[in-house]
């Protein structure tokens, strides 16, 4: 029953105190607190019959007239309707006061709606329990290859399936909204819902014949067949339930009687299920007798698990957290160590606790598609959600979303998957185990890493395993850093104690070993599981330099065609299908079985997770074998494994893979497969996977001979927008610059021009390292612009602003403003609001610097106002980022405060990995300025850990500014000056003023005098400028300069209020602060303090009380 309930009008509100629920499910009811309601004539019944069809959306009067009078409405239907509404609304709400508005026939525009709670209709509680029970189950029968499985549930769990099963079947009072007649609409839901009864049906004998009543499902299943008999999963049951009674005969005549009925019917064979059980029953095939697990039953396989007492115990506390709130957890350890058989045993005591086990695995071979681990999870899913299948269908095929909403696109495919797992846990707990993360493509660990930063709901725990490492970098650093900030509970496995290995020894070998036998394998295995049962199965008394020698003594000892097999197998991959295997040697596919016998019995490889499918026991196993074979073979047999893929419609990437490991004669095929496979990828937002694909196509396309310089054109243009995703300048601005090369070669200055103009795609920085420039770049743009039409045009108007960012660092600031100003006017004019918002974003970079700061303000204010209009979220961050940086250095500081705030809530649930870069260097010098170290140094390493899979220019001096920012008002600012000693020469940047200024603040006057004078007087105008000449300011006080400081006081006088910054990463105070100590070194004491004085007030406005502390010690020495 559905639990009283009320909704809240406001004065004329009122609560209604009954439990009710509609029934449709046969003519139509209502219970009230359990007792009939009189409904009144057949059009009331009919009128709320058509409001529950639709749940609880509004359904409009015309539709309602249309269901209760067909085609022949009388003239009054309108107040006839409003008849037949206020009694059905008498019925339902007798005692509501007058002048109360009803709660449950409300009015809703266009017409009525029914507003009941959750289940308050028979038919959505009926579909929900059925849907609940079959979820549960599982999919006991594979039609595609003819498998049939018992559910992999304990009696409890399968008694309460027939429980939850009958009470639903039990609301069945007959055929569904019977009042509407054959009404479309209706006649539709009637069939969707005894489509549903029948999957009930089947379900209810499935759970039944797991429990061992075969002989009553027979029986009931006998008048079903009957009922209908083309329903091929009902003669499936009833055979079955014949066999486990022990009436073969009975079987096969029912057998022969389907295959009858269908022919005659319908001119077709059974499927293959069918097929496949009836050679199973003349077989007297045991697997037909179901038999439900035990209920205590030990956990699969448990009887072999050693040890790892302390990591289960662990591990199982964690399960019973998850079934309140999403869990992580993490193994790591060394090759061998244990932690995929830990996983494992985690899975077996899992589902004895009734969750749902799903395991994906990564693949150590580049060819895996991407996804390819949530691939696995979101297997196990799809048959009992269609949410999962059609989830798992973008994945196999891509999605189609335009590139300039990739991110936005990215982020929703992401919160799919969480929404995907959410749904499913509500069912049943989910155990979701991911294997082998080390190997796990970029696209997999950010998907990982989403989740573990936005699940918040859902009955499900996530372990990972990987491998130790001793610094681990790009995407693994962020997932980790992810389940750091999440809690993740990690376990660092060590190798086994004596007393584990003796147990080990003893499953592995049956007999008890001595205590000296089990510390002596201990020692020479360090305990690792996986090497000491290789020991005890080498049975050499010879020591093996390594455990692979073990592994290739093993190998060796089998018959040759099978350790031919397995070495074509070990090209293929850690796992392979008996299919490709055999079709790649030009082999039987039932003599290659029998050649696999050996290894199998060996324990080389193992059966896989589906018919067919084999696996390596391990991947050292695996790498042993593969290394045991040349490489001009390997390249043979991977030509061989493509061949047979391309036919059999493999993954891109797997085909890709083989094709591009086969070698130059092949080289035409392999880059156009790798291009293919990069397209997909990148349609599934898999951009660091889809800039590797097109770096191998384009370093194996030099060897087809066939290749046009257009082909290596689209290729390069293609490789340039996976690095500009993925974060990598550098490998942007290569492929842009190749790619204008080859359009050069073609005559094409469309094409040139296309290529030259995409260095500031999704910019938030120079392009280039500081101080230099791209001359040919330059030279390309100078061409396209005196080659273009001359009228306006979207690529002129983009050459005209990539151009003035190019210049950047040459001297020509005149003519880059020049090109600003004619871009922008060109982009208004127009109109076009995608071309205008990224004109203002590339402006503001092309003019960064200290003058044109309220002009770049101006710039960002617009490029936001188009972006929140186009409701484009990308460009927003983008535009609010550059905001945030110019408002800091106008020294509106909580104006910064607030766009930080507001681009990271937009940023940070998308992933969108170069706003937060910059936005954590932008923050980070104000932490500090305000005394909150730990916090900025917390973000100055999750930025290092970003950064690690990124290339942008100055990317190393940032986190080492950001560092020095941090130990400045510690007073540790001597710390640092070896560090920036050390980027002298290597790094383009100019750091001596700012070791000799770094050197005054640490109070060693002497060495920063040593260094001279010649750094007092800097003539840049760039985006440094600012604290190039506020440090030199101060350095000309520390060294007595007036001369120094008279001409930095002029310089600095314009930015009054202001912050001393350079860029994003550097901020240092107010320029004020500066001002006073230039006026003091010019001699001028007055003007000086006056300056201090309102330096300090800044200090107190924008709350940085150690800045404020300095500026005081600093007054008081002058």
């Amino acid at each position: 029953m559905v639990r009283a309930f009320g909704f809240c009008w406001g004065a004329g509100a009122w609560t209604y105190p009954h439990v009710m629920r509609v029934g449709i499910l046969g003519a139509a009811e209502v219970l009230r607190d359990g007792a009939p309601v009189e409904l009144g004539g057949r059009k009331q019944r009919m009128l709320l019959s058509a409001l529950a069809l639709y749940g609880g959306q509004p359904v409009a009067v015309d539709s309602l007239i249309d269901m209760l009078w067909r085609d022949s409405p009388p003239p009054s239907a309108l107040p006839t309707l409003q008849v037949y509404l206020a009694g059905v609304r008498k019925a339902l709400e007798p005692g509501r006061p007058a002048r109360t508005l009803p709660t449950v026939v409300v009015t809703v525009a266009p017409g009525y709606a029914l507003r009941l709670p959750e289940h308050g209709i028979d038919s959505g509680l009926f579909a929900s329990a059925v849907n609940a029970a079959h979820r549960r189950l599982g999919n006991w029968s594979d039609e595609a290859s003819g498998s049939i499985t018992a559910p992999d549930l304990a009696p409890g769990e399968l008694n309460s399936v027939v429980s939850e099963l009958d009470d639903a079947l039990a609301l069945w009072r007959g055929t569904p909204y019977t009042d509407l007649d054959d009404i479309p609409v209706a006649t539709a839901e009637r069939a969707r819902l005894e489509e549903l009864r029948l999957v009930a049906l089947e379900d209810r004998a499935v759970a039944r014949l797991a429990l061992g009543q075969h002989l009553t499902v027979a029986a009931e299943l006998e008048a079903l067949t009957a009922e209908h008999p083309l329903r091929e999963r009902l003669w499936t049951l009833r055979v079955l339930a014949l066999a486990g009674a022990g009436r073969q005969a009975d079987a096969l005549e029912a057998l022969r009687r389907v295959r009858h009925v269908l022919a005659d019917e319908l001119g077709l064979d059974p499927g293959t299920t069918l097929r496949g059980l009836e050679t199973a029953v003349l077989r007297q095939d045991p697997a037909l007798v179901w038999r439900s697990k035990p209920i205590n039953g030990a956990p699969r396989a448990s009887a072999s698990f050693v040890g790892r007492a302390a990591e289960i115990e662990a591990l199982e506390q964690l399960l019973d957290q998850a079934t309140a709130e999403p869990q992580f957890a993490v193994l790591v350890g060394e090759p061998g160590i244990g932690k995929s058989r830990l996983a494992a045993e985690l899975g077996a005591r899992a589902r004895s606790r009734g969750f749902a086990v799903l395991t994906g695995r990564c693949s150590e071979d580049e060819g895996a598609p991407p996804m390819w681990p949530w691939m696995g999870v979101l297997r196990g899913l799809a048959d009992d959600l269609p949410a999962a299948a059609e989830l798992m269908g973008r994945l196999e095929s891509g999605d189609q979303t335009l590139p300039e909403d990739v991110e936005a696109a990215r982020f929703r495919l992401w919160n799919l998957m969480a929404d995907v797992l959410v749904a499913a846990s509500a069912v049943r707990p989910l155990l979701v185990i991911l294997d082998d993360l080390h190997w796990a493509a970029p696209s997999s660990l950010k998907l990982l890493g989403h989740l573990a930063d936005m699940l918040d709901t859902g009955r499900l725990l996530v372990v990972a395993t990987r491998r130790a490492a001793p610094e681990l970098t790009g995407p693994l650093a962020q997932v980790a850093e992810s389940l750091g900030r999440r809690h993740a509970l990690r376990l660092d496995l060590q190798g086994l104690s004596t007393a584990e290995a003796a147990a080990l020894i003893e499953v592995a070998t049956h007999r008890k070993p001595g205590t000296r036998e089990a510390e002596a394998l201990r020692e020479r295995t360090d305990g690792n599981p996986f090497f000491l049962v290789e020991l005890l199965r080498d049975g050499s008394s010879e020591v093996p330099a390594a455990v692979t020698d073990v592994v290739a003594r093993r190998v060796a000892r089998l018959p040759e065609p099978t350790g031919d097999l397995l070495r074509t197998a070990a090209v293929i991959g850690r796992e392979f299908d008996l299919a490709v295997l055999a079709a790649a040697g030009g082999r039987d596919e039932d003599d290659v079985l029998d050649q696999l016998d050996p290894a199998l019995a060996a324990g080389v490889i193992a059966e896989g997770d589906r018919v067919e499918r084999f696996r390596f026991a391990h991947a050292l196993v695996r790498d042993v074998v593969h290394a045991g074979l040349p490489a001009a073979r390997r390249a043979r047999r991977h030509a061989a494994i493509a061949s047979v893929l391309d036919g059999a419609g493999a993954a891109p990437s797997e085909t890709a893979r083989h094709w591009l490991a086969a070698g130059p004669a092949h080289a035409a095929r392999a880059w156009r497969a790798a291009a293919e496979a990069a397209e997909l990828a990148g349609r599934l937002y898999a951009y660091e996977e889809a800039a590797a694909l097109l770096a191998d196509a384009l370093e194996v396309q030099q060897a087809d001979g066939s290749a046009t310089p257009l082909d290596r054109y689209d290729l390069l243009m293609a490789r340039a927008d996976a690095c500009r995703w993925s974060v990598d300048r550098d490998g942007v601005n290569a492929a842009l610059t190749a790619a204008a090369h080859q359009a050069a070669k073609l005559g094409d200055v469309v094409r040139m021009t296309q290529a030259a103009v995409g260095t500031t795609e999704a910019a938030l920085w120079q392009t280039r390292v500081y101080g230099q420039s791209d001359q040919y770049m330059i030279a390309v743009l100078r061409r396209a612009l005196r080659e273009l039409p001359a009228e306006d045009g979207e690529l002129r108007c983009r050459a005209l602003l990539v151009l003035a960012t190019e210049l950047y660092h040459t001297d020509a600031p005149a003519y880059r403003e020049a090109l600003v100003e004619q871009g922008m006017a060109m982009a208004r004019r127009l109109g076009d609001p995608a071309l205008l918002v990224w004109a203002c974003q590339a402006a503001f970079i092309a003019s960064w610097r200290p003058a044109t700061g309220p002009d770049r303000l101006r710039l960002a204010d617009e490029a936001i106002a188009i972006a929140v209009e186009r409701a484009d979220p990308i460009r927003e961050v983008l535009a609010r980022t550059l905001r945030a940086i110019v408002a800091g250095e106008l020294g509106l500081v909580a104006e910064m405060w607030d766009e930080i705030s507001r681009t990271r809530a937009i940023a940070e649930p998308r992933r969108l990995l170069y706003a937060l870069i910059v936005l954590g260097e932008l923050e980070s010098p104000w932490l500090a300025m305000q005394g909150r170290f730990a916090e900025a140094e917390r973000i100055i390493e999750a930025r290092r850990e970003l950064m690690t899979g990124a290339s942008m220019p100055q990317r190393h001096e940032s986190i080492v500014a950001g560092y020095a920012c941090n130990k400045l008002w510690q007073g540790r600012i001597a710390d640092m000056i070896p560090a920036f000693q050390a980027l002298v020469g290597v790094s383009p940047m100019p750091f001596d003023l700012t070791i000799q200024w770094m050197l005054v603040r640490a109070g060693r006057l002497d060495e920063a005098r040593a260094l001279g004078t010649g750094y007092l007087a800097p003539s840049t105008d760039d985006w440094v400028a600012m604290h190039h000449h506020c440090i030199a300011a101060e350095v000309a006080f520390a060294l007595e300069q007036p001369e120094a400081g008279r001409a930095l006081y002029q310089w600095l006088s314009p930015y009054a209020g202001r912050v001393c910054s350079a860029g994003f990463s550097v901020a240092i105070g107010p320029v004020d602060a500066f001002l006073a100590l230039a006026a003091r070194a010019a001699g001028e004491r007055d003007i000086a303090a006056r300056h201090a004085a309102r330096a300090l007030e800044l200090c107190a406005e924008w709350k940085i009380p150690l800045v404020a502390q300095w500026m005081r010690e600093q007054r008081d020495l002058f």
